[in-house]
């Protein structure tokens, strides 16, 4: 009895409790106090990658200006070549063979590979966040090609490449038109005989290309798609190979090229990536928003608050349209059950 008693005293005092130290909750069991801190559930806002088509088409116009501007430039640069000078001296082009052959090889290499990314970006689950990131970093690299190209004019590195004589008149807008127009007919490739203007070489549109697909491919496809993966890397390098035994290409026309595609990207993700380098502000010193196209990435990002999957379906655009004709026929039905309510006769009335 005497032990029960001791038993069911508390262990301190009335007098020793400070009231500042007695914790108050809403859940008391057994004459406990228990806090719990739950964490909140945005698992619905963590997951969802809105598609936001209406900025893959300001994407998709970005790309297209940066396609014009270098087409543009071409189109001038021509006129401003030395066609009568000789080669310059190049490292690597001298010690190695020529085929004429090559450059045809390497655009078709250009064409698989491109068809082999376009597959995977199409095939992709937010194919239209993909595509708008593909559009940003090709339209950079356009406009830079069109502003190094003009400011630099190189001789042709094969002197047996037919390009067009340049013009003894000065050049109209109506003549560079012209030129943009067939230039943009043959996606810039020579083999389909309409790249017949010279001047383009620093840096490599190829090996741009080619580079840019192999990130891509890379970049948003799982580790277990490795043979695709290392069939890209051959097919990049068997192209800018091949460009260089064609003389397509100075060799520091293809290293700038490299350079410039891999730091754009890689800038770009790593942006993509971390969401303290999409702030500005005075207590963030971020140095990647001194570029004039980080704001546009920012724009483009914003609603993507986790990174994008690699996840893959099959394209279906037919059952966007079923679905649609089955909502259309659905409200009509709602529509016309809703008039055939409201303009009933009430029997009552008759009485």
């Amino acid at each position: 009895m005497g032990d029960e008693f001791f038993q069911r005293q508390p262990l301190l005092g009335a007098q020793d409790q400070e009231p500042d130290d007695i914790e108050f909750s809403t859940r008391v069991r057994n004459g406990s106090a228990v806090k719990l801190d739950l964490p909140q559930d945005d698992r619905g806002t963590q997951t969802h990658f809105p598609k936001e088509k209406w900025k893959t088409f300001v994407a998709i116009v970005f790309v297209l200006v940066g396609f014009l501007s270098t087409t543009v430039s071409l189109g001038i640069t021509h006129e401003l070549r030395p066609d009568k000078a000789k080669p310059l001296p190049d490292l690597v082009l001298d010690h190695i063979p020529y085929y004429a052959v090559a450059l045809d090889i390497s655009e078709i290499l250009i064409m698989v590979t491109t068809f082999i990314c376009a597959i995977v970006v199409i095939c992709h689950k937010h194919r239209w966040i993909l595509l708008r990131r593909i559009c940003l970093i090709v339209g950079l690299l356009y406009m830079y090609r069109a502003v190094t190209m003009l400011v630099t004019n190189l001789p042709s590195a094969d002197e047996n490449y037919k390009c067009d004589p340049k013009l003894n008149t000065t050049l109209s807008s109506v003549q560079v038109v012209q030129r943009v127009v067939k230039i943009m007919s043959g996606f810039g490739l020579s083999i389909n005989g309409q790249h017949v203007y010279c001047g383009d070489f620093i840096f490599s549109g190829h090996t741009m290309i080619l580079v840019l697909c192999y990130l891509t491919i890379c970049e948003y496809t799982p580790k277990s798609f490795w043979p695709l993966q290392w069939f890209s890397f051959v097919l990049c390098c068997g192209g800018v190979v091949a460009l260089m035994l064609a003389r397509g290409h100075y060799s520091v026309d293809i290293i700038l090229a490299y350079f410039i595609t891999t730091r754009l990207f890689y800038i770009q993700h790593t942006v993509i990536s971390f969401s303290q380098l999409q702030q500005k502000g005075s207590t963030i010193q971020n140095h990647l928003a001194k570029m004039w196209w980080w704001r546009i990435l920012v724009w483009f990002e914003q609603n993507i608050r986790q990174p994008v999957p690699n996840e893959f379906e099959i394209p279906r655009p037919w059952r966007y349209f079923f679905r649609n004709a089955r909502q259309a026929a659905a409200q009509a039905a709602t529509a016309a059950t809703t008039a055939a309510t409201r303009t009933r006769r009430d029997p009552a009335r008759d009485i």
